[in-house]
C-alpha cells in the first residue's frame, strides 16, 4: 500500500494552554469594556474590515474566538470611519453570552462591545464558498468605504486542504478553488486578504487571491490557539484609516511574533506580507520553467537525482508535503527565483526557536499522493497558466510505477482511481523494471552483521544514495503478539561509517511509564545548534483519540509534555493549539498491534494500562528491561519511491 507518513501537528506550551482556559467560562461582561480614552482619529478615509469568525473546535474546547473578539474590542476606539464587521458561526458552542451558538449571526465591532446588526442569516455551513459570498456582499452593500480587508480565521490546511472547518456540519473544507471563485463572485478589491489559520502562506494562496488584492498576508507553519493579536494593529487602523497596507501588515506580523512566541515557546511560527502581483508577474514564470525542466530530467531518465532533492528539503512542520519554496529555489541554484521570492516577500518575521522558512510553502507531494488531483483542480481553477501540476503528473506517475514494481504488495488499482495516474505513461520505455531494479537496492537483502560487541548495518555509498529516510524502531513481545513502541530518528555509526543496528535500551517514558514514541522533528537555529525536538504519544486522552507532543528545548533539556492534540477524520485539517492537561485526566497509550508474522493486526491500548495526571506530567528515559522484557530494535528504510523495507532485528533479551 502507499506509505503515509503520520501528519505533524502543533505544538503549544502547558502555561500557554492554562492561560487560555482560564477564559473558557465568561462573564456576561466578558465581550463589554469600560470606556477609554483615545487619542484623536483621523476621519478623512472610510475602511471597512471583515472578519469571518468560524469558531469551530478553536471556540467551543477553548473559547479562542472569543478571546480574539474581545482583543479586536479592546482595540477598537469608536471612530465611524472604521467598520469592523464580524460573522460568527461553526462552532457547537460560543464561550460567552453574546453568540448564539444555533446560527450564523453579523456583529459590528463598537467602541465597548460588539453589537448584532444581522440576525437573518440562520443556519449556514461556514466552510461553503456561498456563504463567505453572502457575507462580503451583504458587508459591502451595507459598510461601503473606500477601502476593505478580508480576514479568515480557523483552521487551515493549506493548498491541498483549503480553509475552514465548520464543526456543527463536521464539513469538508473550502477548496482554494471555491474560495478564488467566492471572491470573484464579489467583485471586491480589497486592501489586504489574512488568513489567522495554519499552512496558508503558500504560493497556490498567492495565485487564488492575486485578482482580488495586492497583498496576502498568512504563515506558511502551524499557528498556535492564540492566533492573530488583534488589539494593538486595529487601534492603528481605527485612528488612521488612511494607514499604508504595509504598515498595517507589519503591525499584524510583529504583534503575532511577539505573543506567539510569548503564549507558546515550545513551538516554531512564521508570518509575512507578500506581494501577490510580484508573485504573478515574476515568481509564478519562473516556476513555470524549474517546472520544464525538472520534467526535461524526468524525460532524460533522471528521477532518482530529482527525488533526492525533493526528499532533501525543507518541509512544513505540520505537512510533510508542503516545502519552503526558497528552499526549491536553492536546491536548485536557481538565483532568479530567489531573488523573485524575496522581492516579493514585502514583510516576513519568524519567532526564535527555529530556522530554515523563508515565507511561503509550495505543495510539492511526494509522502502521499493521494490529493494531487485536488492541485490539479486548484490550477485549473486561476487565471494564469502553471505548469507545475503537469510535472507532478509525471513526478507521481514514476513513483507509483516504481511502488508496484517493487513493492509486491503494492497493485497498481490502489492508483487507477486517481485521475493523475496514466497507467500507459508515455515514459514507461525509459521508466521499465529494469530501470527501476537499477535505481534503488534492494534493501530487504541487507544483512546486519555482528562486529566486535555491536550489531551493524554496512551500507554501500550506492545503498545511501538510494535512502531517502531511514529511522530505527522499536518493538516488544506482549501476551504472544508484538506491539510497536515508536521511531525514532536516531542514527549511530561506528568507526567505519557502519550504521549501528541497536540502543542503550532506554526508551521515552512519561511519569516512569514507558510509552509508544514516534519522533517527528528538530529545530536548528542558522549555526547548526539545536534549539527544539519533538514527538507524539499516540493515546486515548479522557475517551478521544489522540496525541500527546512531548518536546525537549534549551530550556527543559530533559523534556516536557507540551499539550495534547485530538485527531480530525480529515487528515488535512491542521491542528491549531491543543487542549491543557489538568488533574484527573486519563492517558491510555495506544500501540499497534502485529501477529507473530509481523502482519498489522490493529490497534490496541493494554488493560490497566493508564496514566492519571496529578500536576505536571514527568518525561524521562527509562530501562525497558524492567517494564517490556525482551525487544527488538531495527531500522525501517525508505528509498527514492517512498517503498519501505525493515532490515533484521536484533534481539535484546530482558
Amino acid at each position: 500500500m502507499m506509505k503515509i507518513k503520520r501528519s505533524i501537528s502543533i505544538i503549544i506550551t502547558l502555561s500557554m494552554l492554562l492561560s487560555l482556559l482560564t477564559g473558557c467560562f465568561l462573564f456576561e461582561d466578558d465581550l463589554q469594556i469600560e470606556d477609554e480614552t483615545y487619542a484623536p482619529y483621523d476621519t478623512s478615509s472610510t475602511y471597512t474590515l471583515m472578519i469571518y469568525l468560524c469558531g469551530a473546535d478553536l471556540e467551543s474546547w477553548w473559547g479562542a474566538a472569543t478571546t480574539d473578539l474581545r482583543e479586536m474590542i479592546e482595540g477598537y476606539n469608536g471612530n465611524e470611519s472604521v467598520n469592523i464587521i464580524v460573522q460568527t458561526g461553526g462552532a457547537n458552542y460560543w464561550q460567552n453570552p453574546i453568540v448564539s451558538n444555533e446560527k450564523c449571526q453579523r456583529y459590528k465591532v463598537t467602541k465597548n462591545t460588539i453589537e448584532l446588526i444581522d440576525d437573518s442569516v440562520g443556519k449556514a455551513c461556514m466552510s461553503k464558498s456561498d456563504t463567505l459570498s453572502k457575507f462580503i456582499t451583504y458587508t459591502s452593500q451595507e459598510y461601503p468605504a473606500d477601502r476593505y480587508g478580508l480576514i479568515l480565521w480557523n483552521h487551515g490546511g493549506g493548498s491541498a486542504g483549503g480553509y475552514g472547518y465548520d464543526e456543527i456540519y463536521d464539513s469538508e473544507m473550502m477548496s482554494l478553488a471555491d474560495f478564488s471563485s467566492s471572491l470573484k463572485e464579489c467583485g471586491l478589491t480589497y486592501d489586504f486578504i489574512g488568513f489567522d489559520a495554519c499552512l496558508m502562506g503558500g504560493f497556490e494562496t498567492c495565485l487564488a487571491v492575486a485578482p482580488y488584492t495586492k497583498y496576502l498576508i498568512a504563515s506558511q507553519e502551524s499557528e498556535p490557539n492564540c492566533g492573530w493579536y488583534y488589539k494593538d494593529w486595529i487601534r492603528k487602523l481605527a485612528t488612521t484609516p488612511s494607514i499604508d497596507t504595509v504598515e498595517i501588515g507589519k503591525s499584524i506580523v510583529s504583534t503575532y511574533i511577539e505573543k506567539a512566541y510569548e503564549d507558546a515557546p515550545s513551538q516554531y511560527c512564521t508570518l509575512g506580507i507578500f506581494d501577490t502581483q510580484k508573485i504573478v508577474e515574476n515568481v509564478l514564470p519562473l516556476i513555470n520553467n524549474l517546472s520544464s525542466g525538472y520534467t526535461k530530467q524526468l524525460e532524460n531518465g533522471d528521477y532518482a537525482d530529482v527525488s533526492r532533492i525533493r526528499s532533501s528539503l525543507r518541509e512544513m512542520s505540520d505537512a510533510n508535503d508542503y516545502v519552503d519554496l526558497y528552499s526549491l529555489a536553492v536546491s536548485n541554484e536557481s538565483t532568479q527565483l530567489q531573488s523573485a521570492l524575496t522581492e516579493a516577500t514585502v514583510y516576513f518575521e519568524t519567532t526564535d526557536n527555529g530556522a530554515g522558512d523563508n515565507g511561503l510553502s509550495i505543495y510539492y507531494p511526494y509522502h502521499d499522493l493521494s490529493y494531487i488531483d485536488y492541485l490539479e483542480d486548484i490550477y485549473e481553477s486561476f487565471d494564469y497558466e502553471v505548469d507545475f501540476d503537469d510535472y507532478i503528473d509525471i513526478f507521481a506517475n514514476i513513483m507509483a510505477d516504481g511502488q508496484v514494481i517493487l513493492d509486491s504488495d503494492v497493485d497498481e488499482d490502489i492508483f487507477s482511481i486517481f485521475e493523475w495516474f496514466d497507467e500507459e505513461n508515455d515514459l514507461d520505455e525509459i521508466y521499465n523494471s529494469d530501470y527501476y531494479n537499477k535505481c534503488v537496492e534492494d534493501y530487504n537483502s541487507v544483512e546486519i552483521i555482528e562486529k566486535g560487541d555491536n550489531y551493524i548495518l554496512k551500507l554501500t555509498d550506492s545503498d545511501w544514495e538510494g535512502i531517502s529516510n531511514i529511522t530505527l524502531n522499536c518493538i516488544a513481545m506482549y501476551d504472544g503478539f508484538y506491539i510497536d513502541f515508536g521511531a525514532d530518528d536516531y542514527c549511530d555509526f561506528d568507526d567505519e561509517g557502519n550504521l549501528i543496528v541497536g540502543y542503550d535500551k532506554r526508551w521515552v517514558a512519561i511519569d516512569g511509564c514507558i510509552v509508544p514514541f514516534y519522533f517527528e522533528e528538530h529545530y536548528y537555529d542558522d549555526d547548526n545548534n539545536l534549539l527544539l525536538t519533538y514527538g507524539y504519544v499516540p493515546c486515548r486522552y479522557n475517551g478521544k483519540d489522540a496525541e500527546l507532543v512531548v518536546a525537549w528545548d534549551t530550556e527543559k533539556p530533559d523534556g516536557y509534555v507540551a499539550g495534547v492534540r485530538y485527531n480530525y477524520d480529515n487528515p488535512l485539517i491542521a491542528s491549531k493549539g491543543m487542549a491543557s492537561l489538568n488533574d484527573g485526566d486519563i492517558i491510555e497509550p495506544y500501540y499497534d498491534k502485529y501477529d507473530e508474522n509481523m502482519e498489522y493486526t490493529g490497534t490496541i491500548t493494554i488493560e490497566g494500562e493508564k496514566i492519571e495526571v496529578k500536576g505536571e506530567l514527568t518525561v524521562s528515559y527509562e530501562d525497558v528491561s524492567e517494564q517490556l522484557g525482551d525487544t527488538y530494535v531495527y531500522y525501517e528504510i525508505f528509498d527514492l519511491f517512498n517503498n519501505s523495507y525493515t532490515t533484521e532485528s536484533v534481539y535484546y533479551p530482558k
